[in-house]
């Protein structure tokens, strides 16, 4: 460790190490507010873990490389500008992805031969593999074919919710707020909902989306 960092430096080179780890609510919190003193570097730690991220997040709501990576340079912009009056948060992701929806969304208005792009059954594709998991030992490359085939059977809203849920391990409320929901039990019902209409295409449901059932 480099002694001659100041110590906000040092804290955020101790805590934030992380660039292929996950981090703990804690972790994240303490990465979040030493950003919130102004302090670059763990901006630059937050841009360089998030950014792919965010990406993979954006395209699946609008499958246009240049809006997606316009957004996103612009919701980094703006937390840096505002780091200073930015509230507290546990989940540095949830937050980005929160900011990073509303900017695509609003860039969509000067993008109008986009929208129709937006409401297509395709949006928020989510792909399943039997390589995530290794509880269900039964599944296997023909079984992933067919849920992934299942998952482009369900409304965008719930292939959404799931996402969330089973694939960035978000809770109810975050899903409720991402989505403009009414409230968990809303989150819950569409995530539900979803699994039910899995369970009927299939014949069964994936153990997966049993034992990391919230």
């Amino acid at each position: 460790m480099n002694n001659h960092l100041p110590t906000s430096d040092r804290e955020v080179e101790r805590s934030v190490n992380i660039q292929s780890q996950k981090l703990t609510p804690t972790a994240e919190k303490d990465l979040w507010d030493v950003f919130r003193t102004g302090n670059n570097s763990a901006f630059i730690t937050i841009y360089e873990r998030y950014f792919d991220v965010l990406y993979s997040y954006g395209y699946r709501i609008i499958k246009n490389e240049d809006l997606v990576k316009d957004a996103i340079q612009d919701v980094f912009l703006d937390v840096k500008k505002n780091c200073l009056s930015l509230g507290e948060t546990t989940s540095i992701k949830f937050y980005l992805f929160k900011c990073l929806k509303r900017k695509i969304f609003k860039e969509l208005k000067n993008w109008n031969n986009l929208k129709e792009e937006l409401n297509q059954k395709d949006c928020f594709e989510i792909t399943f593999s039997h390589e995530q998991t290794l509880i269900d030992r039964q599944i296997d490359t023909e079984k992933s074919q067919l849920i992934n085939e299942a998952l482009k059977k369900l409304s965008p809203r719930k292939r959404e919710a799931i996402y969330y849920i089973y694939f960035e391990g978000m809770s109810y409320q975050e899903v409720s707020d991402l989505m403009g929901l009414s409230d968990s039990k809303s989150a819950r019902d569409l995530v539900y909902k979803g699994l039910r209409s899995l369970r009927d295409t299939l014949g069964f449901l994936p153990l997966f989306f049993t034992v990391y059932l919230p």
